[in-house]
């Protein structure tokens, strides 16, 4: 039960993280759908950014989608993440660590995410 309490939180401190980036780099529209699945939570963002942040952007779309995802990182640092502390770079890495899978796709303009948090404990 606590794990899915965790996970619950988690996946908020992602949604949170994650419009306000896309409002930052001047996102307009900002679609969010969240899906309790039997196993965890899925998210799905899909929205628009200014084209003078494509290069942010495709940043941000690697630090979600790290090829080594580090539990142990996650679970001593993810509540200590403030805005005045870290930069919004971190941030995503960190929010990056957070999540079991992810796709993120970026074309001109656009960024289309699916994120997923389980709510069963594992090696990643």
């Amino acid at each position: 039960m606590k794990k899915r309490i965790m996970t619950r939180r988690r996946m908020n401190h992602v949604a949170s993280e994650l419009s306000n980036a896309l409002l930052l780099m001047g996102g307009r529209q900002i679609d969010m759908h969240l899906l309790r699945e039997d196993m965890g939570l899925r998210l799905r963002i899909e929205g628009d950014f200014a084209l003078e942040h494509q290069r942010e952007m495709e940043i941000m779309a690697r630090l979600l989608q790290p090829q080594v995802r580090d539990p142990a990182l996650v679970e001593t640092y993810w509540e200590l993440a403030g805005g005045d502390q870290y930069t919004s770079e971190s941030e995503l890495a960190l929010v990056g660590q957070m999540l079991d899978a992810a796709v993120v796709e970026v074309s001109e303009g656009r960024v289309r995410m699916d994120l997923y948090l389980s709510f069963e404990t594992k090696a990643r």
